[in-house]
């Protein structure tokens, strides 16, 4: 069986129900996106009345994770809630495509990396290439015009499908607080891996204090580039004197962030690191030197909307660097989100479960 997006959007009208009270899963979200043409079957999440009515044709039986679901003709699975989610929270974090409610595309991956069947390696794949003609969309090269990302979310969804293919042995994805916490926290849902931020600090040269000479982490971190010290003509007793400011400032922000947890070990873990975006690279390089002294043993930086030449000169120092969107000219992050708002420190607690 072929069911293509317009095929599917039929289905779901003639089911007879409340498309509020029904979200697609499965493969179709990839091919709502346009990832793939088409699946061989539909996978229906439905709760309230839309799922009282769908089980009343079948008979319901339990899942393999707590959900309960029934399978109707056609090659439709109807399900309660989705591997062990929860309906509600599963929608929460729902895309809508023409009207319908379909899985996110985190969810999607993680679903499909844990089944880890060839067809489900093969959809990864394939959602990968198509995140990665999403990404190149608005570049010179592309000839295409620019686009921008809708929200930190939306860049974290296209993150996880452009990370969702390679191999990243024991990942731990930090967020660079504030604006990467919302970004950083799909990927982590979709790769399954524990999310945590990175708090880091730039150590700024006194007259223009956007310009590095290193930066410092925790465990005592800290990372001095000597030359640019020496073009600068910083004394001793300037550099101690800036990372001294900067240590106290790191130290409170760590209490606020990491309250109460160990400081982090990343010996032998993949170090996903993930900002809002980089414009320049400065805080982006800063967070690979200090995941570097914690010992990550492969460190992948991935970010939301950053210029190509950043980019690549991110892959270089670090063993991988991804973006959301690679848009030229490139001015400022902020000018490639349709919604930049500040994040509240609040959000930041909630995302990393402290609320």
């Amino acid at each position: 069986m072929s069911l293509d997006w317009s095929t599917m959007r039929a289905t779901v009208r003639d089911l007879g129900v409340s498309p509020s009270e029904v979200l697609l899963a499965g493969s179709a979200p990839l091919v709502a996106v346009g990832a793939l043409d088409h699946a061989g079957d539909l996978d229906v999440v439905a709760w309230g009345e839309a799922w009282a009515t769908l089980a009343s044709r079948g008979t319901v039986r339990e899942g393999s994770l707590g959900d309960r679901v029934v399978d109707l003709a056609g090659g439709l699975q109807v399900f309660s809630g989705w591997h062990g989610a929860p309906a509600v929270e599963v929608l929460r974090r729902a895309m809508t495509r023409d009207g319908l409610q379909v899985l996110s595309l985190s969810d999607v991956i993680a679903y499909k990396r844990t089944l880890d069947r060839d067809k489900d390696r093969e959809h990864l794949r394939a959602l990968a290439r198509w995140a990665s003609e999403m990404t190149d969309e608005g570049s010179a090269a592309s000839g295409r015009p620019p686009r921008r990302l809708a929200d930190r979310t939306h860049a974290g969804e296209l993150l996880a499908a452009r990370l969702s293919d390679p191999d990243l042995p024991r990942p731990v994805v930090l967020a660079l607080p504030r604006g990467g916490v919302p970004v950083a926290e799909p990927v982590a849902r979709a790769l399954s891996a524990e999310l945590d931020v990175l708090v880091v600090r730039k150590l700024g040269v006194p007259a223009n204090p956007e310009y590095a000479f290193g930066a410092i982490g925790e465990r005592g971190v800290s990372v001095v580039d000597p030359r640019i010290v020496s073009a600068a003509g910083l004394s001793h007793d300037e550099v101690e004197a800036v990372e001294r400011a900067e240590r106290s400032e790191l130290d409170r922000r760590r209490t606020v962030y990491r309250p109460g947890r160990p400081e982090l070990d990343l010996r032998g873990r993949t170090a996903v690191v993930v900002d809002d975006g980089s414009a320049t690279g400065a805080t982006a390089r800063a967070a690979i030197a200090v995941a570097r002294g914690l010992g990550a043993a492969r460190i992948v930086v991935a970010v939301g909307a950053c210029p190509p030449d950043i980019l690549a000169l991110l892959g270089r120092e670090a063993d991988g660097s991804v973006a959301a969107l690679t848009p030229e000219p490139f001015a400022a992050v902020g000018q490639w989100y349709q919604d930049f708002a500040q994040t509240s420190d609040d959000e930041v607690r909630r995302l990393l479960g402290l609320a």
